[in-house]
């Protein structure tokens, strides 16, 4: 379980300040909702975003070990779903 100290970190280390809020706001999104799955469109939608940003965003998840993906499909690590 990845905690809010962690993300912190992530965030200040991974982010600009301003993106900082929107990546702790969609990392709580997937640890409020552990089998929440969706593509980059369906999450741009869902965070009211750009897809650029939220690509970025994801991308910054991904790489600490919040979410993974097939690529197409992101989700919550440690929720049985495997994607390479």
């Amino acid at each position: 379980m990845v905690t809010t100290a962690a993300l912190c970190v992530v965030a200040d280390a991974k982010t600009p300040d301003n993106d900082s809020a929107l990546l702790l706001r969609v990392a709580s999104e997937f640890q409020e909702m552990p089998d929440l799955a969706v593509t980059l469109g369906e999450a741009s939608r869902l965070f009211a975003v750009d897809r650029s940003l939220c690509r970025r965003i994801l991308d910054v998840l991904v790489t600490n070990g919040v979410l993974t993906t097939d690529g197409r499909v992101f989700a919550r690590i440690g929720t049985g779903r495997r994607y390479a």
